[in-house]
């Protein structure tokens, strides 16, 4: 990959204020690519702005937009704040990575607030962002990567709900690619397995140890592992790759 390849490109990464998660690794990795970013927030904004400096120490332009992912004006909110901050500028680049989730320990355990809190951030929450962005976005060579989940092929018990909505998510991004195809738009997954961030379950947790006696690499993967991944399928280099859901879990999602 070339050392600029996102040069005058603007990506919008959501869900990245924590400085060890995969948002917040993945801004970095496009921006030491050249790329301004949109980086988005939740409740953090103190956490947000400190990633957004670290980001800025690159070289490239960061706007700091806030949006909760659960809500009805989510998509709204966040393409809204991006033509302010860079204004006359297309989108090039979204990345769907922020979301929400939770264990129950069974269906019976499982409330319809569970579900609303899942579904929301997860499923709708990407729909409405791609929705409001698409007057936007570059056609062609606009790029969507929405960040799923190796659950969402594997499933898990302690997970159902959370599972359930990267499925949904699998699903959506088959149809944007067939429909955004046509703008010379691609769309794809990047489904991380067991990761260092603050969502991954303790070592003793049931469903750690489900992915250990599966995995062929037994760890659980870096931020930037799962960056990596992100930013291939976002570059030029990514340009016949759609419709598809790249594995990054240590084998995992081939066991």
């Amino acid at each position: 990959m070339a050392a600029q390849e996102f040069k005058g490109k603007l990506a919008i990464v959501t869900g990245g204020a924590k400085q060890n998660g995969i948002g917040f690794a993945t801004a970095c990795a496009l921006a030491k690519g050249g790329a301004d970013i949109v980086l988005h927030y939740n409740l953090n904004k103190e956490a947000a702005q400190n990633s957004a400096t670290k980001i800025r120490e690159l070289g490239v332009k960061v706007a700091v937009v806030q949006g909760d992912a659960g809500s009805l004006s989510f998509g709204d909110d966040v393409v809204r704040a991006t033509l302010e901050a860079f204004p006359g500028r297309q989108i090039d680049i979204i990345i769907n990575n922020a979301g929400h989730a939770t264990f129950q320990e069974g269906t019976e355990a499982a409330v319809v607030e569970d579900f609303d809190a899942l579904f929301h951030p997860n499923v709708r929450g990407p729909h409405l962002l791609v929705r409001a962005a698409l007057p936007h976005i570059a056609s062609p060579g606009g790029r969507i990567v929405n960040v799923g989940s190796v659950v969402a092929r594997t499933g898990a018990k302690q997970a159902a709900l959370y599972s359930s909505t990267k499925g949904a998510l699998n699903t959506l991004t088959l149809a944007w690619a067939e429909e955004l195809g046509e703008r010379g738009i691609t769309v794809n997954v990047v489904a991380p397995g067991p990761i260092a961030t603050d969502y991954a379950p303790p070592e003793e947790h049931p469903l750690t140890k489900k992915f250990r006696a599966q995995q062929y690499i037994k760890r659980n993967g870096g931020a930037e592992e799962v960056a990596n991944v992100i930013v291939f399928a976002a570059s030029s280099g990514a340009s016949f790759v759609s419709g598809q859901v790249l594995g990054v879990d240590g084998g995992l999602s081939y066991v």
